[in-house]
């Protein structure tokens, strides 16, 4: 199958090694210059647990890609349409479109600028970090849930030749996208707040509270239609604050780098779905507002 990667950093870069070596047909598409040159130089370089990987992979910016079956996009969710707009022949010519990004209303961001019936949605639990210009780096084991939007359109026959190894297609994949959400939402901006590690969640938020912001999130996403498993989401958060205690969250990342962070295909997501179907989130609202007033002053 060919495949275009649409978002080539770390997570991008790294998915797109994985089914480049399970034999597709895959291209990497990004903005970034130095990373695409340094792939087309000495091939993307890939180090994964047992072995280092030199890839050659042919890596373009958008506007470059060739027709392909299949972009998978993972732009950060505020650059949804602008990416969509960037491939627009493509999407006119057939290709289908999977948004692997972090967050919520993803589906919703795509289904403004591709046909359902070219519609792929899903979440990744891969691991993936840059470690410079044409260097990525993953560990530990990769689960990818993916499901087509609608049951009889051209998605869900690609489906079928996509499920595999690298990707699994399954009805539970939006459950999955919410488990994750919630996951986050519980995570990522109580450390943006806090300016801390995983380990200072631990320590001074603790896993109580970590809980109740999952929780919230699983009540609007059961509204919604999407029935959460809030007792694996509560083995995530303890897992990750007794294992991952170094790890910085992406969002807080960009807020020290001065980047916008995803807030608000988080948390803000919450609120306003919440808001919509009259469930209370005040955890989550709280923190979505002290977000945006943290990026408002960097």
């Amino acid at each position: 199958m060919k495949i275009a990667i649409l978002g080539a950093g770390a997570l991008g870069s790294v998915i797109g090694a994985e089914l480049h070596t399970a034999g597709h047909d895959v291209v990497l598409l990004d903005l970034n210059e130095a990373h695409l040159s340094a792939i087309r130089a000495e091939g993307l370089r890939v180090d994964w647990d047992d072995r280092t990987d030199y890839l050659k992979i042919p890596a373009m910016r958008p506007d470059q890609a060739p027709q392909v079956d299949l972009v998978i996009l993972l732009t950060k969710t505020m650059h949804t349409d602008a990416a969509l707009q960037g491939i627009a022949p493509l999407i006119d010519a057939g290709a289908c479109v999977m948004t692997l990004q972090n967050g919520l209303g993803n589906v919703e961001r795509l289904r403004a600028r591709v046909p359902d019936g070219q519609v792929l949605f899903g979440c990744t639990m891969t691991p993936g970090d840059l470690r410079g210009p044409g260097h990525v780096a993953s560990h530990g084991m990769a689960y990818t849930p993916f499901d087509a939007l609608d049951a009889n359109g051209a998605a869900a026959e690609l489906a079928a030749e996509l499920d595999g190894v690298q990707l699994t297609w399954t009805e539970a994949a939006a459950a999955q996208v919410w488990k994750k959400a919630a996951f986050n939402c519980a995570r990522t901006a109580t450390a943006v707040l806090g300016a801390g590690t995983v380990g200072a969640i631990a320590e001074y938020v603790g896993a109580g509270l970590a809980r109740d912001i999952a929780a919230e999130v699983l009540a609007v996403g059961a509204a919604e239609g999407v029935t959460g498993d809030i007792a694996a989401v509560e083995q995530q958060i303890d897992f990750a604050l007794r294992e991952h205690t170094g790890h910085k969250p992406s969002m807080l990342q960009d807020v020290e780098a001065g980047r916008r962070t995803e807030i608000e295909a988080l948390n803000g997501y919450v609120e306003r779905i919440g808001e919509t179907r009259g469930i209370a989130v005040p955890m989550n609202r709280l923190l979505a507002a002290l977000v945006r007033m943290r990026e408002a002053q960097g």
